[in-house]
């Protein structure tokens, strides 16, 4: 053999034994969360992490654990839900969504997928989370809505409740409004926008509130959505949600809406 051909064979060698290049990728999900104990996994159940990283590694042939914009309770959607994972997998990045929709639940779908910087993080990159709450207000509540929707028999004035907005908007502390089980940490979050509205979809007396804020604490979406039903219900005030909030005790605070109602809808960066 020449040295030319040595020399060759000993560069495809090496090339052959370079590890493929890591990429990271993110991916926008959505799921019905009916049936899932909660987005990350969990021991009681099944979870939207448990089934993404069950077909990342079919497709993949590897494992993939995956990072979330934010954790979503049993029962509660998502549209917009943002997740990250590191692949040696040389696929085209815009395949990820027709390949992992061939293997995941249905109830389960990846919209989009894109390569992204190391430093990404699909929680801590964010600047801020977008939620939806949708209230079933008829008397006979809606069989198409059941599973996406709170359901209250009293009607409730929206235009009271939108009066009420303002309590909860701007930077404060929000302790009052998270639940129990919540991680020791800060409770001071930054509510950008609080709207309720009153919507014709599904043909019924369909409310829908909806919040942004740069961050949430535990179960914080569904416990404001408790009190705003209330003071549509004309048992809370604007001034009584003040003092709740000044007094920073969960315990006094009305109980939360329905998971179901709930849904993730769009996480910003």
């Amino acid at each position: 053999m020449t040295l030319d051909h040595l020399e060759t064979s000993n560069e495809q060698q090496a090339t052959s034994n370079e590890k493929p290049a890591t990429r990271f990728i993110a991916c926008t999900i959505a799921y019905d969360g009916t049936h899932f104990c909660g987005s990350q996994r969990q021991n009681n159940g099944r979870s939207v992490q448990g089934e993404v990283e069950r077909a990342l590694e079919e497709v993949l042939k590897h494992s993939a654990p995956i990072s979330m914009a934010g954790r979503t309770d049993s029962g509660v959607h998502a549209l917009g839900q943002c997740i990250r994972f590191a692949t040696t997998n040389p696929m085209p990045v815009e395949r990820f969504p027709l390949a992992l929709n061939r293997v995941l639940d249905k109830a389960v779908r990846v919209r989009d997928s894109r390569v992204v910087d190391e430093n990404f993080h699909p929680r801590f990159s964010a600047k801020s989370r977008v939620y939806r709450y949708w209230i079933d207000n008829a008397l006979v509540p809606s069989p198409l809505l059941r599973g996406i929707a709170g359901h209250v028999i009293k009607p409730l004035d929206a235009n009271v409740m939108g009066d009420a907005v303002g309590e909860f908007l701007g930077e404060r502390d929000f302790a009052a409004w998270q639940s129990a089980g919540s991680p020791n940490g800060p409770t001071i979050r930054n509510v950008h926008r609080l709207d309720v509205r009153r919507s014709e979809a599904f043909g019924t007396a369909l409310l829908e509130i909806e919040i942004e804020a740069n961050a949430f604490l535990y179960q914080m979406v569904r416990n404001i959505v408790g009190a705003l039903i209330r003071v549509g219900m004309g048992v809370l005030t604007a001034e009584e949600i003040r003092h709740l909030t000044a007094g920073h005790d969960r315990t006094q605070c009305p109980p939360p809406a329905p998971p179901q109602g709930l849904c993730l809808l769009e996480v910003k960066y």
